[in-house]
């Protein structure tokens, strides 16, 4: 009989300003990364939004309005590099609104880059590679200028 297994949680956001995504690099794996990251235990029952929030803030400052919206629309698998974990990434589309992003110890990199045209290989593997892979050929095409209406629908 198969065991059931325990998984932690990612929260992950494809931040957009208009065409472009944000794009990070994890300072301990030198690997790609996005905005976000795992969910403590007791944020679980709660909201998740707020859960997603505090690691926006934690990795990015708070001198940065973010608009995410509150329907996920990726789910996808993930290793966590740190300790292989097995992870499902939740994911949501962001705006950048204003301010400034004062990136944490956590990254050593930051750019924004094409969300069509750029190719993540060099920087992204495993399951993030395929989900920002997934990204760009499901959704980059329907949102092009990063706007989704007020309620989360795609334009």
């Amino acid at each position: 009989m198969s065991k059931h297994g325990f998984f932690q949680i990612t929260q992950k956001v494809f931040l957009r300003k208009g065409k472009e995504l944000l794009i990070l690099r994890d300072r301990k794996s030198g690997f790609g990364d996005l905005p976000g990251g795992r969910m403590n235990e007791d944020e679980f029952y709660g909201d998740w939004l707020e859960s997603l929030s505090r690691e926006l803030k934690e990795e990015m400052g708070e001198a940065c309005e973010i608009k995410i919206h509150p329907r996920p629309i990726l789910i996808h698998k993930h290793r966590v590099s740190d300790g292989n974990h097995p992870c499902v990434i939740v994911a949501y589309h962001g705006e950048f609104v204003s301010g400034e992003i004062a990136l944490s110890d956590e990254h050593d990199y930051i750019a924004w880059v094409d969300a069509a045209t750029y190719d993540p290989k060099p920087l992204f593997f495993e399951y993030m590679l395929d989900a920002l892979q997934l990204y760009q050929k499901e959704y980059v095409p329907l949102i092009p200028d990063g706007k989704l209406d007020a309620k989360g629908w795609l334009v």
